[in-house]
């Protein structure tokens, strides 16, 4: 995730640094880092499923 996406996600979201470093588990310190460097794919993909509002992965009843 480039750092203009990670900076696009904030606003959109609507959300500081602070909430986000909550949100996804990390230190804030971090989210600086993510701001001016970019973030990890994985971290890219956790934005993602926030931004759509999607909640932790689940077994369901149809998985073996």
């Amino acid at each position: 995730m480039t750092s203009d996406n990670f900076n696009a996600w904030l606003i959109n979201m609507g959300i500081s640094g602070l909430e986000a470093a909550r949100r996804l588990g990390c230190a804030k310190d971090t989210i600086t880092k993510y701001k001016r460097d970019g973030a990890p794919e994985y971290i890219g993909l956790a934005c993602s499923a926030l931004y759509h509002n999607m909640k932790p992965w689940e077994k369901s009843r149809y998985d073996d």
